[in-house]
């Protein structure tokens, strides 16, 4: 059952990731957001760490 919780908060949190970067990048045009190498890391590993901070918070919420 663990897994299962940590398994959909992971990817609740990485939708909400997608959310806030997608929120984020909304006024850049495609071809900026694509040339620029230092954003993509920057955001990348933004929605992971939310997608992260996800999954810890459903198995806190699992373990309350």
């Amino acid at each position: 059952m663990v897994y299962i919780f940590g398994f959909f908060g992971l990817v609740i949190g990485f939708a909400v990731g997608l959310g806030i970067v997608n929120v984020l990048l909304r006024n850049r045009s495609i071809n900026e957001v694509r040339d620029n190498k230092s954003s993509k890391s920057v955001y990348g590993l933004a929605v992971w760490g939310i997608a992260a901070i996800g999954c810890w918070l459903a198995l806190w919420i699992y373990n309350n």
